[in-house]
């Protein structure tokens, strides 16, 4: 077989090559980002606090849940204006750090979401976590520390620890 046979594969010699074999200016591929969607939040997060629900029959929340956050909220010093107020199943392929470009916060509580949903490994409940520069607090869902005062009892110790209470 001759050298004027010989057919080399192109995928072969892209792999040989990986420098440009003429000098020269070589533009890199565009990295391709994820397009992440301007999300729609309850609130006007003044402080840069999230609070992440999970509900898909409502907008947010009903008005029992709602009247439960906000006296929630009242307890610490807070209102709506303060807080943003997420519902992640509108948006259930945005993941914790796509959160963090979506929106800007510092401090977030996590009310009944796993945190594999958000794309993040276990995290224990009712436990200060900080990722990427953002405190996290996971609780139990709204429902749930509604009509359980213990539960309530260590949601109040966490927010007093999360917002410095």
């Amino acid at each position: 077989m001759s050298l004027e046979q010989f057919r080399p594969d192109p995928y072969f010699l892209a792999k040989i090559y990986t420098q440009p074999i003429i000098p020269g200016k070589s533009t890199p591929a565009p990295a391709v980002e994820k397009a992440i969607p301007k999300v729609k939040y309850l609130g006007e997060n003044q402080k840069n606090i999230a609070l992440f629900i999970q509900n898909e029959n409502e907008a947010y929340l009903n008005e029992e849940l709602f009247n439960l956050l906000t006296n929630i909220l009242n307890a610490c010093k807070l209102g709506m204006q303060d807080v943003s107020l997420l519902n992640i199943s509108h948006y259930p392929e945005l993941g914790f750090t796509d959160w963090q470009v979506a929106l800007p916060f510092t401090r977030s509580v996590v009310f009944g979401i796993a945190p594999q949903q958000l794309g993040l490994s276990d995290i224990p409940l009712y436990q200060l976590v900080t990722v990427n520069s953002t405190t996290l607090l996971f609780s139990d869902e709204l429902q749930l520390i509604g009509s359980d005062k213990l539960l309530k009892a260590k949601l109040w110790a966490g927010l007093k620890q999360l917002l410095g209470i």
